[in-house]
């Protein structure tokens, strides 16, 4: 089958508003204190969303553990939503969520199974989620958290020989 490229003519961006200059916006207070309450009232939602989450999660991990042959579709489904926390986490003034989710998304990107360290450092990064989320911990959080993020690196770093054998 032969393919045919058409050239682009650049109708598109003609198309495009201010493609040139890029696109330039100016709110006023009142416009600015609307979106403010729009993300504020959604960041409830997501936390509580995200707790649900969490709690799937748990359940699935427990599943993992005692059914061997549910650990792939656990597997895909914890990487997932780890994925999705990390987006949305740093959106609503949770970096620390979007840091523990990326750490846990990293964790489980070369990994076809989970053997039983693999799936308490999936617990661990859970828990640490869980923690921020029913904390409202925002920001990059203080020595509590700094202590948290250590551990959780330690514990990611001893299970890397056996995430990279799994």
């Amino acid at each position: 089958m032969r393919r045919t490229i058409i050239p682009n003519r650049g109708d598109l961006k003609r198309k495009a508003v201010n493609y040139r200059t890029g696109l330039d916006i100016k709110l006023d207070d009142e416009m600015r204190q609307k979106m403010e309450a729009v993300i504020q009232n959604s960041a409830g939602q997501f936390l509580d969303e995200t707790v649900e989450i969490l709690k799937t999660l748990r359940e699935a991990l427990g599943r993992a553990a005692s059914d061997p042959s549910s650990r792939p579709e656990v597997l895909e489904q914890i990487r997932e939503e780890a994925f999705q926390i990390k987006g949305m986490g740093g959106v609503f003034g949770y970096p620390l969520l979007t840091e523990f989710a990326k750490s846990l998304h990293d964790f489980l990107k070369e990994l076809n199974d989970l053997d039983e360290l693999q799936q308490e450092i999936v617990s661990i990064h859970i828990d640490t989620l869980y923690v921020v989320v029913t904390h409202k911990i925002t920001g990059s959080g203080g020595p509590l958290e700094a202590q948290l993020r250590a551990s959780l690196k330690a514990a990611v770093d001893k299970a890397k020989p056996a995430a990279k054998a799994g």
